[in-house]
């Protein structure tokens, strides 16, 4: 309780002479300190203000930030989705093949089709 009571007084000091130094003038020599500690304590108060704001305007810069990358994230993903699921019809008869395959592959297909249509001969030839 004395604690109380001493902490009490003390802060009744500094009213009593914070409210004599307001009705002074700034250059008495007596209220200099509490005129020093009264500047020092707006200049803290307010440096901690900015800093504040400054926090707030650089958290939601980054949160800004974060959302404008999912969104584009979100679009690039869309677009690969969509490109993946598109029909590839025409891709699959392209083929990057040498000239030389491509005579190759032809020359055997006429000599199948050739094979495959070539009716049966009704002469019938005998050697002896």
């Amino acid at each position: 309780m004395e604690v109380a009571k001493a902490w009490l007084d003390y802060l009744q000091q500094w009213a009593t002479y914070a409210s004599a130094c307001v009705g002074h003038p700034v250059q008495t020599p007596s209220c200099r300190p509490f005129w020093t500690l009264a500047v020092l304590a707006i200049f803290g108060i307010g440096t901690l203000l900015v800093l504040a704001i400054a926090w707030r305007v650089v958290s939601y810069r980054r949160k800004l930030a974060a959302v404008h990358r999912a969104e584009q994230e979100r679009a690039r993903v869309d677009h690969d989705a969509i490109a993946a699921s598109r029909w590839g019809g025409d891709k699959a008869y392209s083929a990057e093949l040498g000239t030389d395959e491509v005579e190759r592959r032809v020359r055997e297909a006429v000599a199948q089709r050739h094979a495959a249509n070539k009716p049966d001969s009704p002469i019938i030839v005998d050697r002896k």
